[in-house]
């Protein structure tokens, strides 16, 4: 079977979205012929079944990501620059649109493809998928979603119009919907009820470190957080927590953050107990994240549902606790507390939080840690979603 997959978001670009493409190229072209049409500076690379052909983007937005090292207020000029920008550019992907989509009809006229997938967001990708399928309409294609569309509870009236019409589309040329969550899936599933398959393949983890579950623990306390924080997802309830059970003197800890931007205050108390650290790799992540003695997790509860988060996966798959500030009502709670794998708070209850870190200490000091099983955390691993996804794949190309 050969496959061809769309996307705006792939390696070198560094994001969550980034690593499920790569690992649904990489694992799909294990048994496949996979050809990727990604975002990138002009070239093309070739390694056993994987080619990945680049074409650029040419806009000013990839100018300003954001990068660990940025200040605080530097931050902000960028995240302002780009809202600014994104509404004053209309299409800022329409080049690299025509320039994919010429690219996916050449390589399909040398050596048709057998089956196309597409990830949205942004919408580029999936607005391929659909000039192509207008014109080879016996080619069935996958919508994957990473998110919500006309659904997302933040879109302005204009732009959940605009994507209403991209969905119809979806809903007359897609074979299948794949999503990173059932909450999402579902909403698919009623919006695009000519699609035939709907599968929930979620983002997982990627990698075979094997932790040291005989390691001893740290002598202080040590919470981890790996990542960024932006908009409402920052960490002051659990610093609060943290001050008080300080002022108590209930409590010795040490809280280490890698690759967080400087967009937060640290309470003058936690200063000396609060440490910033570059990012890190991956791999360099994940044995960070097992020499820690709990792990925290920070979403604050929002009107979108069926959201993970993209560090979920990677600090279950360690076997240390999570500490999760999420909506406890949605799915992040959810596969922590059936997998008694650590302790789901709501963000905003501080009370909560304090009770949490109390119980975690306890459990520290007792050796009686939260961690899921090595069966529940093979069924997380990227190899294990991907799988899910090929079985759909053979199915649909041999109807």
């Amino acid at each position: 079977m050969k496959i061809a997959i769309i996307t705006t978001y792939y390696p070198p670009v560094k994001s969550i979205a980034s690593n499920r493409m790569e690992a649904m190229a990489y694992y799909l072209a294990q048994g496949q012929q996979v050809v990727v049409f990604a975002s990138g500076q002009d070239h093309e690379q070739a390694q056993g079944n994987l080619v990945v052909k680049y074409t650029p983007e040419q806009h000013l937005l990839n100018r300003l990501k954001d990068l660990p090292s940025d200040s605080k207020w530097l931050h902000k000029i960028k995240v302002g620059t780009r809202l600014l920008l994104s509404k004053m550019l209309k299409d800022p992907l329409v080049s690299w649109k025509k320039n994919t989509l010429n690219k996916v009809i050449e390589a399909h006229q040398q050596e048709p493809f057998d089956l196309l997938i597409s990830s949205y967001s942004p919408e580029a990708a999936h607005e391929v998928a659909i000039a192509f399928c207008k014109k080879y309409d016996d080619v069935p294609w996958v919508a994957d979603m990473r998110d919500e569309m006309s659904t997302n509870p933040y879109l302005t009236v204009g732009k959940r119009k605009q994507l209403m019409k991209l969905e119809s589309l979806v809903n007359e040329y897609a074979s299948a919907i794949t999503s990173v969550s059932l909450p999402i899936l579902n909403d698919f599933q009623k919006l695009c009820p000519k699609v035939k398959y709907f599968e929930e393949i979620r983002n997982g983890f990627n990698h075979d470190f094997q932790p040291d579950l005989s390691a001893s623990q740290n002598e202080v306390f040590t919470f981890g957080y790996f990542g960024t924080f932006y908009g409402t997802r920052k960490p002051h309830t659990f610093l609060e927590a943290l001050h008080e059970l300080k002022l108590d003197g209930t409590f010795n800890f040490r809280f280490e953050l890698y690759g967080a931007h400087q967009n937060f205050d640290i309470p003058t108390s936690l200063k000396a107990y609060v440490m910033l650290y570059p990012s890190l790799s991956y791999l360099e992540a994940i044995k960070k994240m097992a020499e820690m003695d709990a792990n925290v997790l920070i979403h604050p509860r929002s009107q979108q549902k069926g959201v993970f988060t993209g560090k979920l996966f990677d600090y279950l798959s360690i076997q240390k606790p999570v500490l999760a500030l999420v909506d406890t009502t949605d799915v992040a709670a959810e596969l922590i507390n059936d997998m008694q794998a650590g302790y789901a708070v709501e963000f905003d209850d501080v009370k909560g939080i304090k009770e949490a870190i109390l119980q975690l200490k306890e459990d520290w000091t007792c050796h009686q840690l939260k961690v899921g099983t090595p069966e529940q955390i093979h069924q997380l691993h990227r190899s294990f979603q991907m799988d899910r996804l090929e079985k759909l794949l053979i199915k649909m190309v041999k109807k």
